[in-house]
């Protein structure tokens, strides 16, 4: 029993000194005809390698008609590639692990979490908020009651609309009928809550929104040029406000709402709070997140 178990480790341990020195290639394997003692390897349909069987360590048989062979490091093979006439050539020989799957990556006690990859933390609208809890007493959602009035989407504005469209500041009722749960671009990111209400807000007349304005940073890809982050939206609420709050309170009218926990989402959301009928108009709604109300 031990001399198996010997001969075993023995197996494994040669197996592993002889990977250490070596470069994988995958693909699928055929005796090559133009250089005999070779082996190729077609690895995709515009690479195809040539090694020699004595500079082959290991062979492993992954599917009916494709293998991995481990090659030893250092030693000359034929490499063919699918070119252009006339294009530049590299001259260094590069093994395409692009086309080999790496292993599957373990998720061990202690190790870092795996960031967001995101260019700025500013780009809230690319990941998606946590799913808005449901609690006792919070408002329901609302919708609209009346059809949305189309408004003209295309930049520039100045030029095409009088100025009275940009001084008028229609209630914040306006707004909330005109929620459409979507944007009159036709877009969508992983978090449309400012997206969304932005949407609605000029959709109900607030053409102060399209561009230029000071306070937005970021819109949607469309014509429609919605602002598309919570944190711009804020900024924009804390301008035009003439009435502040901390505590949703019913029956206090209609309000712009920004709610924030920067340990769970730093992008924080927003929304449209009718304190009179205990409606929001919004993607959705944090209670237990910090309040920020404004009124005008």
């Amino acid at each position: 029993m031990m001399k198996g178990q010997e001969t075993d480790l023995s197996t494994l341990l040669e197996r592993a000194s002889k990977r250490s020195s070596t470069i994988p290639f995958e693909g699928y394997g055929k005796e090559d005809r133009n250089v005999p003692g070779n082996l190729l390897i077609v690895e995709s349909a515009t690479t195809v390698y040539s090694f020699a069987n004595s500079d082959i360590m290991e062979k492993e048989q992954i599917g009916e008609d494709r293998i991995r062979v481990w090659v030893r490091a250092g030693s000359n093979a034929f490499r063919m590639s699918r070119m252009s006439a006339g294009e530049p050539q590299s001259s260094s020989f590069t093994v395409a692990m692009e086309n080999i799957a790496p292993p599957t990556a373990p998720d061990l006690p202690g190790m870092p979490r795996r960031a967001n990859g995101f260019t700025t933390v500013e780009q809230m609208e690319h990941l998606a908020p946590p799913a808005p809890p449901d609690l006792p007493g919070m408002p329901e959602s609302g919708r609209a009651s009346i059809q949305p009035m189309p408004l003209p989407t295309t930049f520039p504005l100045p030029t095409t609309l009088p100025p009275a469209w940009f001084t008028l500041a229609p209630p914040l009722s306006a707004v909330g009928s005109h929620w459409a749960a979507s944007c009159m671009g036709g877009d969508t990111y992983a978090n449309n809550c400012a997206h969304y209400l932005s949407d609605a807000f000029m959709r109900a007349g607030y053409l102060e929104l399209y561009p230029p304005n000071a306070h937005i940073n970021a819109r949607c890809g469309t014509s429609a040029l919605r602002p598309i982050r919570a944190r711009d939206m804020w900024s924009w609420f804390r301008s035009k406000a003439t009435t502040t709050s901390h505590a949703p309170t019913a029956g206090t009218g209609w309000w712009a709402v920004f709610q924030l926990k920067e340990a769970v989402y730093w992008g924080g959301h927003v929304a449209l709070l009718d304190s009179d009928s205990w409606r929001y108009y919004g993607t959705g709604w944090y209670p237990n997140w910090d309040q920020y109300l404004y009124q005008w």
